[in-house]
């Protein structure tokens, strides 16, 4: 394995959030379908946004309106495309995907499922309550704590239909105050910080498995994986990561800026 990236941040560019309402929907990785799209963040909350993500809310907001589309939430600039949002994805390491999918145990399988979905709730946390800031005034001078709206896909396979525990975080442009107005996202301080909610996560999920399973780990190059899960095993059902990595070597990078890319 080369570049192996736990957590990746991009811009979210026109259209689509349609490619993840389209797998919440009908999940085509195992025809199997996967949960609907879940509401996070203070933000949403301030909204009175429900819990299950609306293809219609959520386009709606990610162009900076109201969940209805009727009220306008952020002043556009003229001229200037508007930045809808950000992606965050926390991919869990192989191990805790293979042994997600071979373990015999259902409970086994909800509990790796509750720890990833913990490590990214804290992670989460920590990006809205130390991270985030809304721009205030003419021209955004000034920044100003808010709370984020977020919707979260997760899934349990990727593209090569391998298994692959993992979370897309829509963070849309959209940030509520505490005095209740609204406001765009300052997002300098989300790619500074990019590193440190990589490790915040990967730490947050070694902990809950160990707790959860008392599984134990062993390093990997620059991460870890769970010990005891064989790495022909791993390599097996990495069959992206290999196509990934064949496109990079054909092309002589090797960054995990690349890899995204790639």
């Amino acid at each position: 394995m080369g570049v192996v990236e736990m957590m990746s941040l991009s811009a979210l560019g026109r259209g689509r959030e349609n490619y993840y309402l389209n797998l919440a929907r009908e999940d085509y990785y195992t025809q199997g379908g996967e949960a609907p799209g879940e509401w996070l963040g203070h933000g949403a909350l301030a909204l009175g946004l429900g819990s299950e993500v609306e293809g219609n809310d959520l386009r709606n907001l990610l162009h900076g309106k109201s969940s209805d589309g009727t009220v306008a939430l952020v002043q556009e600039r003229r001229g200037a495309e508007r930045q809808m949002g950000w992606d965050l994805t926390f991919s869990a390491p192989k191990s805790v995907s293979v042994l997600w999918s071979q373990t015999e145990s259902g409970e086994d399988r909800q509990r790796i499922q509750q720890a990833h979905r913990a490590a990214v709730a804290s992670t989460l946390q920590y990006l809205e309550g130390h991270v985030t800031y809304s721009r205030r005034t003419r021209g955004g001078a000034v920044h100003e704590r808010a709370g984020l709206v977020m919707a979260a896909f997760s899934h349990q396979t990727s593209r090569a239909r391998d298994p692959q525990l993992h979370t897309h975080v829509i963070v849309t442009n959209l940030g509520v105050r505490r005095d209740g107005t609204t406001g765009t996202i300052v997002s300098k301080p989300f790619y500074q910080q990019k590193m440190v909610l990589g490790a915040m996560y990967r730490a947050e999920l070694a902990r809950n498995l160990t707790e959860y399973l008392g599984v134990r780990w062993e390093a990997h190059r620059t991460w870890h994986e769970i010990a005891g899960v064989p790495r022909k095993v791993m390599d097996h059902f990495s069959k992206r990561r290999q196509q990934i990595e064949a496109a990079l070597e054909e092309r002589g990078l090797s960054s995990p800026e690349a890899a995204a890319v790639a």
